[in-house]
This record gives structure tokens, sequence and C-alpha cells, in this order.
């Protein structure tokens, strides 16, 4: 008998830990990690035609994590511009309205006070950098065709640092002179664009109130 309470008091112990180590792992975490290398050039050539952005429908979502939680929302794309030609992209870019961040998993006050915290210079301190933005790069002097873009490769410019990056892509759609670019989900480190609030890879003994270093993003880009 007291060899059945040991087996179960044991078992008990370890259900518990796994309980521990899935509550303390924050939310979960979809998309693949992308690294940030330095800065490459970029330009806007000057083509047949130019699809400007439609702000009203595009939106960069985000998705940060902290022990036993995550929150979510999302941001406007403003304003940008994509150089096409035919079926060909030759060039472009989105800019980010830093300051119109969302917070959707929070209500009322709980939200506003949140958006307040991103909002200071403990993370995006948007007073001093209202926007942020993506410009294109390493596309060939000939373009690329829409149809074959799975991905991409441009440098982002986040808190006044700029890092070249890599993007996933999920769907490229152009129906009747509008295009739809959705991305998969993708995390960087936020720390590589100087945004270091709780992160304990340059601070100690923050417990529980650690903020994962990575950012999980995804977008949905429409054109017209």
């Amino acid at each position: 008998m007291k060899e059945i309470e040991k087996k179960t008091i044991s078992f008990l112990g370890a259900m518990l830990l796994m309980i521990t180590l899935i509550s303390c792992s924050g939310g979960s975490k979809n998309g693949s990690h992308v690294d940030a290398r330095e800065e490459e050039s970029a330009s806007l050539p000057q083509t047949d035609m130019t699809f400007s952005v439609d702000s009203t429908l595009s939106s960069l979502f985000w998705k940060g994590f902290k022990p036993g939680s995550e929150h979510f929302g999302k941001m406007p794309i403003s304003n940008g511009e994509i150089a096409v030609n035919g079926a060909k992209i030759y060039g472009g870019y989105v800019t980010i309205a830093m300051n119109g961040i969302v917070v959707e998993d929070l209500q009322g006050d709980m939200a506003t006070k949140l958006k307040t915290h991103l909002e200071s210079e403990d993370f995006f301190e948007v007073a001093t950098y209202p926007t942020a933005r993506f410009e294109l790069t390493n596309i060939p002097e000939e373009g690329v065709e829409w149809a074959s873009l799975n991905e991409l490769q441009g440098n982002l410019t986040l808190k006044g640092v700029t890092k070249n990056i890599t993007i996933p892509l999920s769907s490229v759609e152009n129906v009747e002179g509008v295009i739809t670019v959705k991305s998969e989900s993708f995390r960087i480190n936020r720390t590589d664009w100087n945004v270091k609030y709780g992160s304990k890879s340059f601070f100690k003994g923050l417990g529980d109130k650690v903020i994962d270093d990575e950012i999980e993003l995804s977008f949905l880009l429409v054109l017209r």
C-alpha cells in the first residue's frame, strides 16, 4: 500500500511540475524566428504603375509574451507604395503607424494602460518615433514576378534602428487591380531594435516580470 502511495505522490508531483512549466512558458508561439541582419541598399524605381496601400484594410498584427500570458493586437499600415510593371514588382515600402497601436486581448482601462506603456519610452517611444518602415531590398533590376513571391526581404526601421529581415509569405493575389499580400507568422527579437524593457538578456532578477525578447508578427497588405 505504501508503495502505491509513493507512486501516486510521484505521479502527482510530476504532473504538477508539468503544469507549472506550461503555465510559466507564456502563450504559444507561431511561425519561425527571423534573423536581423545589417541594413542593405533600397530604392523605389520609376515604373509604369505604382500601387498604393489601402490603409483601411491593411494592418500589422502583433503578439507579445510573458510568463503565463500573452498580449496581442494590431497597428495600421498607414501608407506605402509598390512599383509594378506588368506582372513584376520592382520595389516598394510601407509605413506603420506606431502611435496607432491597438490592444485586442484587453478591454477598457486595462487596454488603455497597456497601449500607453507600449507607446512610452520603455518600449517604442512613439513620441520620438511615430512610424516604422519596411522597405524592399534585393530585388533584381529586371524585377520579380508577383506569382513567384514566397518571401519579402527588406529593411525594417523601428525606433530609429534599421535591420534587414526576410518575411515569409502565405499568399499574394492580384484580382481586378487589387493586390493582396498576406504574410506567415514570424518572430523578431525586439532587442535588435533597442526595445529592451523587461528583457532577461539585459536585466537580472526580473522574476515573473520578464518579457520575452521575441515578438510575433504577421501582416495583411492591400494595395490599389
